[in-house]
Protein backbone atom coordinates (compact mmCIF):
# COMPACT_ATOMS: atom_id res chain seq x y z
CA UNK A 1 0.00 0.00 0.00
CA UNK A 2 1.13 3.60 -0.27
CA UNK A 3 1.58 6.35 2.03
CA UNK A 4 -0.50 9.18 2.29
CA UNK A 5 2.07 11.92 1.13
CA UNK A 6 1.40 11.28 -2.71
CA UNK A 7 -2.28 12.47 -1.78
CA UNK A 8 -1.20 16.10 -2.42
CA UNK A 9 0.41 15.67 -5.32
CA UNK A 10 -2.98 14.00 -6.84
CA UNK A 11 -4.51 17.22 -8.86
CA UNK A 12 -7.94 18.25 -8.34
CA UNK A 13 -10.67 17.34 -10.14
CA UNK A 14 -13.57 19.64 -11.66
CA UNK A 15 -16.59 20.04 -9.32
CA UNK A 16 -19.76 19.49 -10.41
CA UNK A 17 -21.77 22.33 -9.47
CA UNK A 18 -25.28 20.95 -9.76
CA UNK A 19 -27.71 18.51 -9.23
CA UNK A 20 -27.96 15.65 -12.18
CA UNK A 21 -29.77 12.58 -12.44
CA UNK A 22 -28.84 9.12 -13.22
CA UNK A 23 -30.20 6.27 -13.63
CA UNK A 24 -29.15 2.78 -12.42
CA UNK A 25 -28.49 0.20 -15.78
CA UNK A 26 -27.94 -2.73 -14.09
CA UNK A 27 -31.95 -3.47 -14.15
CA UNK A 28 -31.91 -4.33 -17.79
CA UNK A 29 -29.47 -7.03 -17.54
CA UNK A 30 -25.87 -7.62 -18.89
CA UNK A 31 -26.87 -8.22 -22.10
CA UNK A 32 -29.27 -5.03 -22.01
CA UNK A 33 -26.51 -2.15 -21.93
CA UNK A 34 -27.67 -0.59 -25.50
CA UNK A 35 -31.20 -0.96 -24.56
CA UNK A 36 -30.47 1.02 -21.27
CA UNK A 37 -28.64 3.50 -23.35
CA UNK A 38 -31.63 3.90 -25.30
CA UNK A 39 -34.66 3.60 -22.89
CA UNK A 40 -33.06 6.15 -20.57
CA UNK A 41 -32.44 8.27 -22.94
CA UNK A 42 -35.96 9.01 -23.62
CA UNK A 43 -36.84 9.67 -19.68
CA UNK A 44 -35.08 12.64 -18.99
CA UNK A 45 -32.31 11.51 -17.32
CA UNK A 46 -28.75 12.67 -17.71
CA UNK A 47 -26.69 10.09 -17.17
CA UNK A 48 -26.26 5.98 -16.34
CA UNK A 49 -24.62 4.19 -13.78
CA UNK A 50 -23.60 0.48 -14.03
CA UNK A 51 -22.42 -2.63 -12.40
CA UNK A 52 -18.58 -2.60 -12.84
CA UNK A 53 -18.78 -6.09 -15.00
CA UNK A 54 -19.39 -3.84 -17.88
CA UNK A 55 -15.88 -3.21 -17.72
CA UNK A 56 -15.20 -6.73 -18.59
CA UNK A 57 -17.41 -6.06 -21.77
CA UNK A 58 -15.74 -2.72 -22.90
CA UNK A 59 -12.46 -2.18 -21.54
CA UNK A 60 -10.73 -3.32 -24.85
CA UNK A 61 -13.44 -0.51 -26.80
CA UNK A 62 -14.13 2.27 -24.47
CA UNK A 63 -14.11 4.38 -27.51
CA UNK A 64 -17.13 2.97 -28.74
CA UNK A 65 -19.33 2.74 -25.45
CA UNK A 66 -18.63 6.55 -24.71
CA UNK A 67 -19.55 7.14 -28.38
CA UNK A 68 -22.85 5.57 -28.07
CA UNK A 69 -23.42 7.68 -24.46
CA UNK A 70 -22.54 11.06 -26.37
CA UNK A 71 -25.21 9.90 -29.12
CA UNK A 72 -27.57 9.11 -26.73
CA UNK A 73 -26.65 13.07 -25.05
CA UNK A 74 -26.01 10.62 -21.63
CA UNK A 75 -22.53 10.63 -19.08
CA UNK A 76 -21.42 8.01 -17.03
CA UNK A 77 -22.10 9.19 -13.35
CA UNK A 78 -20.28 5.55 -12.07
CA UNK A 79 -19.40 2.03 -11.59
CA UNK A 80 -20.37 0.11 -8.51
CA UNK A 81 -17.62 -2.28 -7.74
CA UNK A 82 -18.03 -5.20 -5.12
CA UNK A 83 -15.01 -5.22 -2.82
CA UNK A 84 -13.94 -8.04 -0.17
CA UNK A 85 -12.78 -5.64 2.31
CA UNK A 86 -11.58 -8.23 5.05
CA UNK A 87 -9.62 -9.96 2.47
CA UNK A 88 -6.55 -9.21 3.70
CA UNK A 89 -4.80 -12.07 1.34
CA UNK A 90 -5.76 -10.98 -1.36
CA UNK A 91 -5.68 -7.08 -1.20
CA UNK A 92 -3.33 -6.00 -3.74
CA UNK A 93 -5.72 -7.90 -6.86
CA UNK A 94 -8.59 -6.53 -5.19
CA UNK A 95 -7.46 -3.62 -5.64
CA UNK A 96 -5.99 -3.90 -9.55
CA UNK A 97 -9.51 -5.11 -10.17
CA UNK A 98 -11.14 -1.78 -8.74
CA UNK A 99 -8.04 0.47 -10.32
CA UNK A 100 -9.64 -0.98 -13.60
CA UNK A 101 -13.04 -0.27 -13.10
CA UNK A 102 -11.24 3.22 -12.23
CA UNK A 103 -9.71 3.69 -15.41
CA UNK A 104 -12.36 2.91 -17.09
CA UNK A 105 -14.88 5.47 -15.57
CA UNK A 106 -11.58 8.44 -15.78
CA UNK A 107 -11.43 7.48 -19.35
CA UNK A 108 -14.98 8.58 -20.33
CA UNK A 109 -16.07 11.27 -17.56
CA UNK A 110 -15.71 12.40 -14.16
CA UNK A 111 -18.02 9.87 -12.42
CA UNK A 112 -17.15 8.01 -9.23
CA UNK A 113 -16.37 4.43 -8.48
CA UNK A 114 -18.82 3.00 -5.93
CA UNK A 115 -17.81 0.39 -3.70
CA UNK A 116 -19.59 -1.88 -0.93
CA UNK A 117 -18.55 -4.68 0.70
CA UNK A 118 -19.16 -8.06 -1.08
CA UNK A 119 -19.27 -10.77 1.24
CA UNK A 120 -21.25 -10.32 4.61
CA UNK A 121 -19.69 -10.46 7.49
CA UNK A 122 -20.74 -13.34 10.44
CA UNK A 123 -19.25 -11.55 12.88
CA UNK A 124 -18.29 -7.54 13.89
CA UNK A 125 -14.83 -6.90 12.25
CA UNK A 126 -11.35 -7.31 14.76
CA UNK A 127 -9.49 -4.75 15.19
CA UNK A 128 -7.02 -5.92 12.36
CA UNK A 129 -9.79 -6.31 10.12
CA UNK A 130 -11.03 -2.57 10.58
CA UNK A 131 -7.15 -1.44 9.37
CA UNK A 132 -7.58 -3.84 6.34
CA UNK A 133 -10.86 -2.05 5.14
CA UNK A 134 -8.86 1.13 6.23
CA UNK A 135 -5.71 0.50 3.85
CA UNK A 136 -7.75 -0.98 1.12
CA UNK A 137 -10.33 1.90 0.54
CA UNK A 138 -7.50 4.59 1.11
CA UNK A 139 -5.42 2.56 -1.92
CA UNK A 140 -7.92 2.22 -3.95
CA UNK A 141 -8.92 5.89 -3.45
CA UNK A 142 -5.36 7.04 -4.26
CA UNK A 143 -6.06 4.94 -7.50
CA UNK A 144 -9.33 6.79 -8.11
CA UNK A 145 -7.62 10.07 -7.77
CA UNK A 146 -4.71 9.38 -10.55
CA UNK A 147 -7.30 8.70 -13.09
CA UNK A 148 -9.73 11.82 -11.88
CA UNK A 149 -12.65 10.53 -10.45
CA UNK A 150 -13.65 10.13 -6.40
CA UNK A 151 -13.72 7.02 -4.38
CA UNK A 152 -17.09 6.50 -2.71
CA UNK A 153 -17.81 4.23 0.32
CA UNK A 154 -21.24 2.73 0.01
CA UNK A 155 -22.69 0.90 3.26
CA UNK A 156 -25.07 -1.98 2.66
CA UNK A 157 -27.46 -3.13 5.32
CA UNK A 158 -25.95 -6.33 6.90
CA UNK A 159 -22.83 -6.04 5.11
CA UNK A 160 -20.49 -3.59 6.14
CA UNK A 161 -20.59 0.23 7.50
CA UNK A 162 -24.64 -0.50 8.34
CA UNK A 163 -24.49 1.08 11.86
CA UNK A 164 -23.48 4.88 12.68
CA UNK A 165 -20.69 3.73 14.69
CA UNK A 166 -19.51 2.02 12.40
CA UNK A 167 -19.57 4.62 10.16
CA UNK A 168 -18.04 7.12 11.68
CA UNK A 169 -15.79 4.86 12.62
CA UNK A 170 -14.47 3.78 9.20
CA UNK A 171 -14.61 7.67 7.82
CA UNK A 172 -11.83 8.43 10.93
CA UNK A 173 -10.15 5.81 9.89
CA UNK A 174 -9.83 6.91 5.84
CA UNK A 175 -8.14 10.45 4.85
CA UNK A 176 -11.29 12.87 3.16
CA UNK A 177 -9.24 13.29 0.67
CA UNK A 178 -9.11 9.53 -0.67
CA UNK A 179 -12.41 8.31 0.57
CA UNK A 180 -15.62 9.62 -0.08
CA UNK A 181 -19.10 8.75 1.01
CA UNK A 182 -22.36 7.67 -1.05
CA UNK A 183 -25.40 6.86 0.40
CA UNK A 184 -28.08 4.41 -0.84
CA UNK A 185 -31.74 5.15 0.30
CA UNK A 186 -33.18 1.51 0.76
CA UNK A 187 -29.74 0.67 1.77
CA UNK A 188 -30.03 2.93 4.98
CA UNK A 189 -33.24 2.36 5.81
CA UNK A 190 -32.96 -1.27 6.15
CA UNK A 191 -30.24 -0.59 8.73
CA UNK A 192 -32.46 1.42 10.74
CA UNK A 193 -30.23 4.23 9.47
CA UNK A 194 -32.00 7.41 8.86
CA UNK A 195 -30.52 8.47 5.75
CA UNK A 196 -31.52 12.18 6.21
CA UNK A 197 -28.94 12.23 9.39
CA UNK A 198 -26.63 10.54 7.96
CA UNK A 199 -26.79 13.14 4.52
CA UNK A 200 -26.64 15.98 7.39
CA UNK A 201 -24.05 14.54 9.49
CA UNK A 202 -21.24 13.53 6.95
CA UNK A 203 -22.37 16.31 4.44
CA UNK A 204 -18.59 17.00 3.91
CA UNK A 205 -17.93 13.44 2.97
CA UNK A 206 -21.17 13.10 0.57
CA UNK A 207 -20.32 12.64 -3.51
CA UNK A 208 -23.02 10.06 -4.43
CA UNK A 209 -26.64 9.45 -3.37
CA UNK A 210 -28.30 6.83 -4.69
CA UNK A 211 -32.17 6.54 -4.39
CA UNK A 212 -34.05 3.33 -4.04
CA UNK A 213 -37.70 2.42 -2.31
CA UNK A 214 -37.87 -0.67 -0.34
CA UNK A 215 -40.78 -2.79 1.00
CA UNK A 216 -42.00 -2.89 4.50
CA UNK A 217 -41.57 -6.89 4.59
CA UNK A 218 -38.53 -7.57 6.34
CA UNK A 219 -37.22 -10.81 4.16
CA UNK A 220 -34.25 -9.65 1.86
CA UNK A 221 -36.08 -8.30 -1.59
CA UNK A 222 -35.73 -10.48 -4.44
CA UNK A 223 -36.84 -10.68 -7.85
CA UNK A 224 -39.24 -8.83 -9.92
CA UNK A 225 -42.38 -6.95 -7.76
CA UNK A 226 -40.77 -7.21 -4.88
CA UNK A 227 -40.26 -3.68 -4.62
CA UNK A 228 -43.46 -1.31 -3.95
CA UNK A 229 -43.52 1.70 -7.25
CA UNK A 230 -40.69 4.72 -6.57
CA UNK A 231 -42.46 6.52 -3.69
CA UNK A 232 -44.95 4.44 -2.64
CA UNK A 233 -42.42 2.16 0.31
CA UNK A 234 -41.10 2.61 2.91
CA UNK A 235 -38.24 5.03 2.30
CA UNK A 236 -39.26 8.96 3.08
CA UNK A 237 -37.80 10.68 0.02
CA UNK A 238 -39.23 14.32 1.28
CA UNK A 239 -37.08 13.96 4.06
CA UNK A 240 -34.15 12.94 2.22
CA UNK A 241 -34.45 15.27 -0.45
CA UNK A 242 -35.04 18.39 2.71
CA UNK A 243 -31.49 16.58 3.73
CA UNK A 244 -29.84 17.04 0.14
CA UNK A 245 -31.27 20.96 0.02
CA UNK A 246 -30.50 22.32 3.69
CA UNK A 247 -26.60 20.64 3.11
CA UNK A 248 -26.23 22.34 -0.61
CA UNK A 249 -25.86 18.72 -2.36
CA UNK A 250 -24.15 19.35 -5.08
CA UNK A 251 -23.85 16.10 -7.45
CA UNK A 252 -25.10 12.91 -9.22
CA UNK A 253 -28.15 11.61 -7.90
CA UNK A 254 -29.24 7.70 -9.18
CA UNK A 255 -32.63 6.43 -9.17
CA UNK A 256 -32.58 2.98 -8.97
CA UNK A 257 -35.96 0.73 -9.77
CA UNK A 258 -34.32 -2.86 -9.25
CA UNK A 259 -37.20 -5.16 -7.99
CA UNK A 260 -40.32 -3.15 -9.02
CA UNK A 261 -42.57 -5.10 -11.15
CA UNK A 262 -43.00 -2.73 -14.27
CA UNK A 263 -40.54 -2.69 -17.32
CA UNK A 264 -37.34 -0.86 -16.76
CA UNK A 265 -38.18 1.70 -18.89
CA UNK A 266 -41.19 2.60 -17.45
CA UNK A 267 -40.41 2.25 -13.70
CA UNK A 268 -37.14 5.13 -14.57
CA UNK A 269 -39.72 6.85 -16.36
CA UNK A 270 -42.05 6.90 -12.96
CA UNK A 271 -39.24 7.17 -10.87
CA UNK A 272 -38.05 10.15 -12.75
CA UNK A 273 -41.01 12.28 -12.67
CA UNK A 274 -41.92 11.12 -8.79
CA UNK A 275 -38.49 12.81 -7.77
CA UNK A 276 -38.50 15.56 -10.34
CA UNK A 277 -42.40 16.52 -8.96
CA UNK A 278 -42.19 15.66 -5.12
CA UNK A 279 -38.36 16.43 -4.39
CA UNK A 280 -38.34 19.86 -4.20
CA UNK A 281 -34.66 19.49 -5.28
CA UNK A 282 -35.79 20.71 -8.91
CA UNK A 283 -37.97 23.46 -10.69
CA UNK A 284 -40.83 22.07 -12.63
Amino acid sequence: MRDRGRLAASSEREEVKEIHLSCYAGIWGADGVIQAISDVSHCGFEGLEFPADIVFHYEDRIHVFEEILEDSRLRLSGLIQKVNLIDKENADEQVERAANSARFVGAISRGSLIVCQAVRLETAPADDDWLTIAAILEEIGCRCRDFGINLCFLPRARYFGDSDQDLRRLLAMTPPEAVHLAVDSAELTAAGMNPGKIIRTHADRLKMVRLRDLSGAKRRQEGSGAVPQFGRGKVDFEAVSKALADIGYEGWITLDVTGEAAQPKDAALASHRFIMRRSGLFPY
